[in-house]
């Protein structure tokens, strides 16, 4: 008991701390993919952000470039002359080069029946396979079908002879009505109110190793003008758009957290940086970004990276939850202690009362035994003419034999809880021994109107604990007189019956008393239980009767248990089992020797 009472502490400790470790983890974990998921959408939501960005960019260039377009075209009356072509190139920083086909397909400019510049000369021949196929300029006004990115981790431009062409998507047109700039505003609705929808796109297209952009659209009179774009002033646009590099000191309480505590690249089509911004992050040249977002059509083979030094971790949680376990576990081991504590008191207290109970009880054997023998010895000098003397001494000899009895349950119970229980085998007949029970109980019974009634058939010699066997029928017996005087008879039958490698006896108590209930059967093997209220009402005893004689039965290899009696006869029924081992016929019972 001592052993399992702090086993039994630690698993009321570790059962609460192991579930609310496990739910604890559980959120935590929970909680981080949560926090990967929002930081993911909003690292998603920042580079896309600044892919608006461009796009807006494109289209207020591809808004002015329709205006210029239909300005060169009144100011040549449609002929798009090549001094006036040449001075639009001149004046514009945004263009590099100007292309004009007619209806049919034929260049018009440059020129291929006048002399070209070098500038002109370089532009033919890099755009020799593009103009010679007139039918990539006759597209659909639907909006594109998105472009596949065209990131990867080598950036071998295996697709880079392919002519990617496309038309900004109608969603940037419609973000431009309501762009904060006043002057995107007024160039995308003069330019929609100015002229109708004509067709027009995006080509990018891979010349002098960088990727190139045009714009190109068709006029009123079919001819399709485009635009090549200057790639050194479109690159200087594009990171004027973009935060500084270096953040200080006032950056530092504008930028964003993101920003601050990371690094966001924008990588060109063969995987060199062009531009980086945020916080001093030092990364290595195999890191791996958090989160990669590829740019839309005209720099679709580009994209965004976005790079930290490592994942944010949810500090404050686990903190919470550590700190909630230790307290926890401080609160349990404390409260396991106290009533460990209390325990260990009272079972010591416990223990101090038994100790003095069987210290009384061994005290008071030794006067008990001299009060009962000279009781006996009364008993034989008294004579019959005086009934009242021997009624007297009767009731004496009764009464200390029922001290007796108590002081020997008291006395065993004791001992088998320091020593358990033990038997010592001897041999004899069980009919003999149990009549001698039946004759002590006799004058008791008498006294509260009870008469015994004995049918004996277990007369073969055997080995028994003959001790044993009489202390079990006393708590009986004592049960009856206490419980069952309305009854008027008490059975008492015995029997033997042969089992494999052994003989057992056995023995049935009957009375007619108010009897057990089922639910009580059980527990009237229990210490110290007696029962209902109102069958132990006035009635002493100490409740360690009946449990006694089951260890008694059960160290003798065998067993005590109540048998269900029948509604129309009430009572209880008690059968007692003892393993008896047989004995031959030419031994000689010794009721004394021990085995």
């Amino acid at each position: 008991m001592k052993r399992r009472t702090p086993l039994f502490l630690a698993i009321i400790i570790a059962l609460p701390l192991l579930l609310l470790t496990w739910f604890g983890v559980r959120l935590q974990l929970d909680q981080q993919q949560v926090v990967a998921h929002q930081l993911s959408n909003l690292v998603t939501g920042r580079l896309q952000s600044i892919d608006s960005q461009f796009q807006e960019h494109f289209f207020l260039l591809q808004q002015r470039f329709m205006r210029q377009a239909e300005t060169l075209q009144q100011e040549t009356a449609g002929q798009y002359t090549v001094e006036s072509v040449r001075r639009f190139i001149d004046r514009s920083a945004a263009v590099k080069q100007v292309f004009v086909l007619s209806a049919t397909g034929e260049r018009r400019f440059p020129p291929s029946d006048q002399p070209l510049n070098q500038q002109e000369q370089n532009f033919v021949e890099l755009t020799r396979n593009l103009l010679r196929d007139p039918e990539r300029f006759t597209m659909p006004t639907l909006d594109p079908v998105g472009i596949p990115s065209a990131i990867s981790q080598d950036y071998s431009g295996a697709n880079k002879r392919e002519l990617q062409s496309a038309r900004l998507s109608d969603s940037v047109s419609q973000k431009s009505r309501y762009s904060p700039d006043i002057s995107v505003q007024a160039l995308s609705e003069s330019t929609a109110l100015s002229a109708p929808e004509r067709p027009h796109g995006w080509i990018a297209w891979y010349a002098e190793a960088g990727l190139q952009q045009i714009f190109w659209l068709q006029d009123s009179d079919g001819n399709t003008v485009g635009f090549a774009l200057n790639s050194a002033r479109l690159l200087s646009d594009l990171i004027n758009l973009l935060p500084s590099s270096s953040v200080t000191a006032v950056d530092k309480g504008m930028a964003t957290e993101l920003e601050m505590n990371s690094e966001i690249r924008l990588v060109n089509d063969r995987g060199d940086i062009v531009y980086s911004w945020g916080g001093d992050l030092v990364t290595g040249s195999d890191q791996k970004p958090l989160q990669t977002v590829p740019l839309n059509h005209p720099l679709a083979s580009w994209h965004l990276a976005y790079y930290a030094a490592e994942p944010p971790v949810v500090i404050t949680g686990w903190l919470g939850l550590i700190v909630l376990l230790v307290l926890l576990a401080g609160g349990l081991s404390t409260l396991a202690y106290l009533l460990y504590r209390e325990h260990s008191r009272e079972l010591r207290e416990a223990e101090q009362r038994v100790n003095f109970v069987n210290q009384v009880s061994h005290e008071l054997k030794t006067p008990l035994t001299n009060v009962r023998l000279y009781t006996e010895m009364l008993e034989g000098e008294i004579t019959d003419d005086e009934p009242v003397a021997q009624r007297y001494l009767g009731v004496i000899g009764s009464e200390a034999g029922r001290l007796s009895r108590l002081i020997e349950n008291v006395l065993s119970f004791s001992r088998a809880r320091r020593e358990g229980v033990s038997v010592r085998y001897q041999q004899g007949i069980i009919d003999n021994y149990i009549s001698q029970v039946v004759e002590l109980f006799t004058p008791v019974l008498k006294a509260r109107n009870l008469r015994i009634r004995f049918t004996a058939n277990a007369s073969q010699l055997c080995r028994f604990d003959s001790e044993a066997l009489e202390q079990i029928l006393n708590n009986l017996l004592s049960n009856c007189e206490k419980y069952a005087a309305e009854g008027q008879f008490v059975d008492i039958s015995s029997w033997q019956e042969g089992e494999p490698d052994r003989l057992c006896s056995f023995i049935r108590v009957r009375d007619f008393g108010p009897g057990v209930s089922v639910g009580e059967s059980e527990k009237l093997f229990e210490p110290f239980y007696r029962g209902s209220d109102e069958l132990t009402e006035g009635v002493s005893g100490t409740g360690i009767g009946l449990g006694l004689a089951r260890e008694l039965a059960r160290a003798h290899q065998g067993e005590l248990a109540v048998e269900p009696c029948s509604s129309d006869v009430p009572g209880a029924r008690f059968l007692l089992k003892l393993a008896t081992p047989a004995t031959l016929l030419t031994d000689k019972p010794d009721r004394k020797s021990d085995d």
